[in-house]
């Protein structure tokens, strides 16, 4: 309610509005807000920051809402992401963004109505979907700031408190030169989503796919995205080794210098995410 109550305030909901949960990730939490009245501040075509641009349309409220309150150890520079996924939502893979809130733990944007999320176990050759997907990211037109696997790293060594002797910390040390020079690769240095999740991708009634959850997105090394996308969606072996091929087509790679790549980021991933995972629990035990 007490989000409802700062929308109402800041979006001019009426108070007709309604909040409902929603599945989240470890951190985020998510709730769809629908308000039956309609609403002038937000149409389709505009966003609540840029009202220079905003349209009349008779069109219910229907809002995703994530409350971030409880992220204080990513270092995620939530106005810059925003920004990035105006330009996202401009070329057509992003839901529209639509209001942040002036401490950045509310973040809202346009509920993607008529569209489903793929799975796994449901969507129709799910591996080839991922590929073409982060072919599609990988080949945007846009510049975003880097991902700079050093200072990230860094930042959830000291966010985890790591001892400087703990295996983490001296396995990150080990590859801290690997991980720097993969990211000097111009050839592979493309715009990463490096969170794609397979229900992050949703699709629409005419088969048309959006794009979400963009908080990691940054410029970086594509093999690095690949190998992210394979450990957050459980690939074995065997699957991993499917979608690569089918990146490499797709993209029109040597298949063969792509896995060895890919090999050499999956431990680049292991060690980001172990790190991560690190910095998240140091912070649930304050």
């Amino acid at each position: 309610m007490d989000i409802i109550a700062t929308l109402q305030k800041a979006l001019n909901l009426s108070d007709s509005a309604k909040i409902s949960i929603h599945p989240a990730g470890a951190v985020n939490r998510v709730y769809r807000v629908q308000d039956s009245v309609t609403n002038p501040l937000l149409s389709r075509n505009g966003n609540h920051r840029s009202s220079n641009n905003l349209k009349l349309e008779d069109t219910p409220v229907d809002l995703a809402v994530k409350w971030m309150g409880d992220d204080d150890f990513s270092g995620v520079e939530r106005q810059h992401q925003f920004a990035l996924q105006q330009q996202l939502y401009g070329l057509g893979v992003a839901p529209q963004p639509i209001w942040l809130s002036d401490d950045e733990t509310i973040w809202v944007e346009r509920w993607q109505s008529h569209s489903e999320s793929a799975t796994l176990s449901s969507h129709r050759l799910p591996l080839y979907t991922l590929a073409k997907t982060l072919a599609r990211i990988h080949s945007l037109p846009v510049t975003a700031r880097p991902l700079n696997l050093a200072a990230r790293w860094l930042h959830y060594s000291d966010a985890a408190q790591l001892d400087i002797s703990s295996e983490l910390y001296l396995k990150a040390q080990a590859f801290r030169k690997k991980a720097i020079k993969s990211e000097e690769d111009d050839d592979d240095y493309v715009l990463c989503h490096n969170d794609l999740l397979i229900n992050h991708l949703l699709i629409g009634a005419d088969n048309t796919v959006t794009i979400i959850d963009w908080e990691y997105a940054a410029m970086g090394n594509r093999y690095f995205d690949l190998a992210s996308c394979c450990l957050i969606n459980k690939l074995d072996n065997k699957e991993s080794d499917e979608l690569m091929q089918h990146y490499a087509a797709i993209m029109n790679i040597d298949k063969h210098k792509a896995l060895e790549k890919f090999e050499l980021h999956t431990e680049i991933v292991a060690i980001t995410n172990d790190l991560w995972f690190a910095a998240l629990n140091a912070t649930k035990d304050i």
